[in-house]
């Protein structure tokens, strides 16, 4: 039963093993889309098509999830973030330091 939160897209998609509600948004881009993105901003990246993921690197290396927008730190630790979609991410959040 998918239930939107407000106006913001989230939707709600399921319980985890605590009972808390988990929403989730997404992006409409598919891993092809990413990597244009990235190719066309000269950033490295690396696919894994099986997963629907990908690791790029800027001034760190990311876990990123194109379909959903989340993200994380690699190597993994436990917190994911979100982002509205691949230029979203690259500018809010692995932007290179200056």
């Amino acid at each position: 039963m998918a239930t939107k939160k407000e106006n913001t897209g989230y939707y709600f998609d399921r319980r985890n093993s605590k009972g808390e509600a988990i929403f989730r948004r997404d992006t409409n881009e598919t891993l092809e889309d990413a990597e244009k993105y990235l190719s066309s901003k000269d950033i490295f990246y690396e696919s894994n098509p099986s997963a629907s993921m990908m690791y790029i690197e800027t001034h760190r290396r990311y876990a990123y999830y194109p379909t959903t927008g989340r993200w994380s730190v690699y190597p993994f630790r436990t917190k994911h973030y979100r982002s509205n979609g691949i230029e979203d991410f690259i500018t809010r959040f692995a932007k290179k330091k200056t």
